[in-house]
């Protein structure tokens, strides 16, 4: 069976273009053959004063950028004195007739009424607008999405040795495929909405079971009660069972049946393999100078992963420096170790890469023993 969705777009094509639209702020638009080119120097608005006619779940736009840019989509009510902005963040990649989706239904502050909507860009920024388009599913097809969400499952991550947060309500795909994209997720939980169903009949068949005169009746109720009981708990113990088994097929597949240049090992990416490749280059140190993309996790686990030698920022009595995933650590002519252009280093050599953002680096010189008298 085939759905409609409803569709209603904003084309910015030469001779396509279907709205009244306008510039306010730092922004220059230009015409172009296949869509709007925006320019910003500041801060920079371009809208309309077009309504919808259909109530969106979801939204997208299509742009060509040559660097990712920052926008949001924005909209403000007619009826508002303030005229205050309401915006959903958009990060276009850069490309070529790039689609960029958004969600719309759920969103903080949108309700039916009279609005202006547009795009806003943050100062410098330059993109080509080919169109904005808002999608609108019909009621099987949100049903649909809200039986698919029951069955969509949450990665394996730290916390899930612990705790799941379960099947989490969400009715158009866009909102599915980003349920535990932001935690905890503030969608609605499965967990509560059917447990709140399955008391509310288990009441109704207390009640029944109560006021009959009829002891078939109530053995009946008692009957469908456990049968209910018991039908919800095989159906979650089926899902979370499943979860678990997709937890096994996402570390077979990523990790154990990938070769060792491409594998990753879930939130850690590749992160173990390096720490192995570190290893041998510090083994003979009491400690190293280390830096990540991030401290957590990786201090941690280096401190477990190469002890007896342990990770730190001793820049005073190190003269091992272990890089990993910063984009931002390079090597000048001087041969030493910068930080954004900057010099942290004395003068050394790289031993050993990794990836082009991560190796260890060693000093020429060892720096001294400070003394303590």
């Amino acid at each position: 069976m085939v759905f409609a969705t409803t569709i209603q777009t904003f084309d910015f094509g030469a001779g396509a273009v279907n709205a009244t639209w306008e510039g306010k702020g730092s922004i220059k638009m230009q015409q172009m053959p296949n869509g709007i080119l925006l320019q910003t120097t500041g801060t920079g608005l371009f809208v309309t004063d077009n309504q919808l006619t259909i109530s969106p779940d979801f939204g997208s736009v299509t742009v060509s950028a040559q660097e990712p840019t920052d926008a949001y989509f924005v909209w403000i009510y007619d009826s508002d004195q303030n005229q205050t902005n309401y915006d959903i963040p958009i990060s276009v990649p850069a490309g070529a007739n790039i689609v960029t989706q958004f969600q719309i239904s759920g969103a903080q502050n949108w309700y039916a009424a009279n609005k202006k909507l547009g795009i806003v860009l943050k100062p410098n920024s330059t993109i080509l607008l080919h169109q904005i388009r808002f999608d609108a599913l019909n009621p099987a097809e949100r049903l649909l999405e809200t039986i698919k969400s029951f069955w969509t499952f949450d990665r394996y991550r730290t916390y899930s040795i612990n705790f799941l947060w379960g099947p989490q309500v969400a009715s158009n795909p866009l909102a599915r495929q980003s349920l535990f994209s932001v935690l905890p997720p503030p969608t609605t939980s499965w967990t509560y909405v059917i447990n709140i169903g399955l008391l509310i009949l288990i009441v109704l068949l207390i009640l029944r079971a109560r006021f009959s005169q009829s002891d078939e009746t109530k053995r009946k109720a008692l009957l469908i009660g456990c049968v209910l009981v018991a039908a919800v708990w095989i159906v979650f113990d089926l899902r979370e069972g499943s979860e678990f088994l997709s937890y096994v097929s996402a570390d077979h597949t990523s990790y154990i049946a990938a070769s060792d240049a491409t594998r990753t090992f879930r939130d850690r990416d590749r992160f173990y393999d390096f720490a192995a490749f570190a290893a041998p280059y510090v083994f003979d140190r009491e400690s190293y100078i280390f830096f990540a993309e991030q401290q957590w996790p990786y201090l941690g686990n280096m401190r477990y992963l190469t002890y007896p030698a342990i990770p730190g920022i001793d820049f005073d009595h190190d003269d091992t420096w272990v890089i990993y995933h910063r984009s931002d650590v390079g090597l000048n002519e001087a041969n030493q170790l910068t930080i954004e252009g900057e010099p942290v280093s004395q003068p050394g050599k790289i031993l050993g890469r990794f990836d082009e953002s991560s190796f260890v680096f060693r000093t020429f010189q060892k720096p001294a023993p400070t003394l303590t008298l």
